[in-house]
């Protein structure tokens, strides 16, 4: 279940990618257009010149504003599977060490180990 969350999400994320790319290019192609061609508008210098700056600028702005919004957005996308596998199944990854590891044995209880014939063996670490 927690595989097909996040194939959906990463799924979720390249279409929400190609959106957002698509989007940058249109603002960056037709935003540079404008401001290229800001000498239609009015045939004074210095009005041409502060158009084609005001559109530069808000070409820049959006584009960086695509870009931080791309990112939120991919975020949240991806918070979503990790939340919910968070939630859904907690217990599946105390099984999953348990089984890598071994069971858990707690050295102060009572039990068949260590042999309680006597005293522990005393194993010497020599140098090779």
């Amino acid at each position: 279940m927690k595989r097909l969350l996040w194939i959906l999400a990463w799924s979720a994320v390249a279409v929400w990618s190609l959106f957002a790319w698509g989007t940058y290019g249109l603002l960056d192609f037709f935003g540079g257009f404008a401001a290229r061609n800001a000498d239609i508008v009015t045939g004074h210098p210095e009005t041409v010149e502060w158009l084609s700056w005001a559109l530069m600028t808000l070409r820049s702005l959006g584009l960086g504003a695509i870009v931080v919004v791309w990112g939120l957005v991919s975020l949240v996308i991806l918070a979503v599977p990790a939340l919910l596998g968070l939630f859904l199944s907690g217990s599946s990854r105390d099984q999953r060490v348990e089984d890598w590891r071994g069971s858990r044995i707690d050295p102060r209880a009572p039990g068949p180990f260590p042999p309680s014939s006597g005293q522990h063996p005393i194993r010497r670490i020599e140098r090779r």
